[in-house]
């Protein structure tokens, strides 16, 4: 009775090796095909470069505004500053600073330029 135990413990072990060569074997074989096929090259990529269309752009001439008008509307605005306060504290000399500056920026913001003032001339040579 033993003999018949063992003989079919022998063949379940011959199976197992048999069927561990099998997926070797296999894999040899595959690894054989694609060595003997042909090499692959990948083709370059080229890629190209977004193309950007911009429309041309128009810059106006700033106007230009009069020297002595410009210095109207900072003293009106310097006049404000002082009313806004009671006329309280503060310098006219401040109050001209601050008021020229803010119209500057008004002005600037709007495209407006102030006239430079005349160099003065050599009339008496």
């Amino acid at each position: 009775m033993t003999t018949k135990k063992t003989t079919p413990a022998k063949a379940t072990t011959s199976t197992k090796k048999s069927t561990a060569k099998t997926p070797a074997k296999e894999i040899k074989a595959s690894a054989k095909t694609s060595v003997e096929a042909a090499p692959v090259v990948a083709a370059p990529v080229v890629v190209a470069a977004p193309v950007v269309v911009t429309a041309p752009v128009v810059v106006a001439a700033p106007v230009v505004v009069a020297r002595a008008d410009f210095e109207d509307v900072v003293r009106a605005e310097a006049h404000a500053l002082a009313r806004a306060r009671g006329f309280r504290g503060g310098s006219p000399f401040g109050d001209w600073l601050q008021a020229e500056a803010a119209v500057l920026a008004r002005y600037t913001a709007e495209g407006r330029a102030v006239a430079r003032r005349d160099a003065p001339s050599n009339a008496h040579s």
